[in-house]
């Protein structure tokens, strides 16, 4: 029965890939949920998820009760109900799927006759423009560092802000946008800078910590998934394979810790975990190395913001299988940041080691910890029950919430790692596979 239900599924994603290039492609498409809750209906649904390379996996189940999130076609979705029903696996389906992406302008916002509004999503030529005008209307407080150029040449600008650059103050290093698709993740680190340099309350929070903030990582993949509906998944970066045509890495599978010993696709034409030919393949994965290598000895925390559930999970993230010696430090100021969004009316974060919740290797955060010595590294996932479409108009509720998140990560390293503190050295002699 699987076997023949994957060819079936492969032959209709095959028809769609030859002749379904249409805006509204996802339009009749159906999410389905499925919770597996028996190892046997895990084992057949990974048999479906190894076995059709080209099927939309949002998802993959990785323990029991934990979902599997298909986008099928119509002709697929007949085929896999049949799979279901057999095999027993409950499951939930949300219709149309589509026609919930997201309206967006396909081209840069001028900002001559209103303002940004950091509840909104934006261009990534728009969120530069404001980075500017911030950065000139609190010269004190923020500067713009340029990193480089992504692969199809967008400049990536790291946003520093600090009451007093020279103080040494320990850092809170922040990026987002690493996947395309996550829209979310930018649009929480432009709401952080707008606070931290705008609200006047904020001042403490910069109070002996200084927070650099990379606002998307991915820009190359983010203005991809704006072009049109059936761009609007797309998960990688946008790099040429020299030898398919093929494109993009999966940047959060691409640093130089642990690469590729788990949870990666080494085909070029996988559409969503290609681990690149090398670490750091990509320029965008190469900037951010670059930041946490100049500035190792000073960044106390790193959080790389993401969008699919809401959870909060530090390393290790290439195996499951042990923690790190500092995890019960990792969990508990994990624990803190849930609860602090909890009171302020969030969705508590489900905390855990990435590996735990599923291991995959060359992620930012194992390497922040275990490369650089960065003592507490975070993956956090916002939002939890819309897969990556947040709704814009949600914005206005969650990223307030998930700020006082933000406070608490502020707090405990200005109170651990403060100037006057004695600071613990860590040891950089590592590859770092430049």
């Amino acid at each position: 029965m699987i076997h023949g239900l994957i060819f079936l599924l492969g032959v209709s994603t095959l028809y769609l890939q030859v002749g379904g290039k249409e805006d509204n492609k996802y339009d009749n498409y159906t999410l389905i949920k499925l919770y597996p809750n028996t190892k046997s209906q895990l084992e057949a649904l990974r048999e479906i998820e190894n076995g059709v390379p080209k099927i939309d996996i949002l998802k993959r189940s990785r323990n029991l009760n934990d979902t599997t999130d298909i986008l099928l076609n119509p002709e697929q979705l007949t085929e896999i109900k049949h799979f279901v029903k057999k095999e027993g696996i409950t499951y939930d389906i949300k219709d149309n799927y589509g026609r919930s992406f997201e309206a967006v302008e396909r081209s840069p916002r001028r900002r001559v006759f209103r303002s940004f509004n950091v509840f909104e999503y934006h261009s990534y030529g728009a969120m530069q423009e404001h980075l500017e005008m911030l950065a000139k209307m609190h010269p004190d407080l923020l500067k713009l560092a340029t990193l480089g150029s992504s692969y199809q040449g967008r400049r990536m600008k790291l946003a520093k802000i600090s009451l007093n650059p020279n103080a040494n103050n320990p850092i809170i290093f922040i990026d987002g946008g690493i996947h395309a698709r996550e829209w979310v993740a930018p649009a929480m680190a432009m709401y952080l800078i707008h606070r931290l340099v705008s609200d006047p309350e904020a001042t403490h929070e910069l109070n002996g910590v200084d927070w650099y903030i990379l606002p998307v990582v991915n820009p190359d993949g983010y203005e991809f998934t704006r072009t049109s509906r059936t761009n609007r998944l797309w998960r990688k970066t946008r790099s040429k394979n020299a030898l398919l045509d093929c494109f993009g890495v999966d940047g959060n599978r691409n640093f130089g810790f642990k690469w590729a010993v788990s949870g990666v696709s080494k085909n070029p034409c996988d559409k969503e975990t290609y681990a690149g030919p090398k670490p750091f393949s990509e320029p965008e994965t190469q900037m951010v190395r670059n930041v946490m290598i100049t500035y190792g000895k000073r960044i106390k925390l790193y959080v790389s913001l993401h969008s699919y559930g809401q959870y909060l999970v530090y390393p290790w993230g290439y195996t499951g299988e042990f923690l790190p010696k500092e995890w019960q430090k990792l969990h508990s100021l994990a624990k803190m940041v849930s609860d602090a969004v909890e009171k302020a009316g969030g969705q508590p974060f489900r905390v855990m080691s990435a590996g735990k919740w599923y291991p995959a290797a060359g992620g930012s955060d194992d390497f922040a910890f275990g490369a650089i010595g960065v003592p507490y590294s975070y993956t956090m996932e916002l939002t939890d029950g819309y897969e990556f479409l947040f709704p814009e108009r949600l914005l206005h509720t969650v990223l307030p919430q998930f700020y006082e998140g933000f406070k608490v990560f502020g707090a405990q390293i200005r109170n651990e790692f403060s100037p006057t503190r004695h600071r613990k050295a860590f040891n950089l002699d590592v590859d770092y596979n430049v």
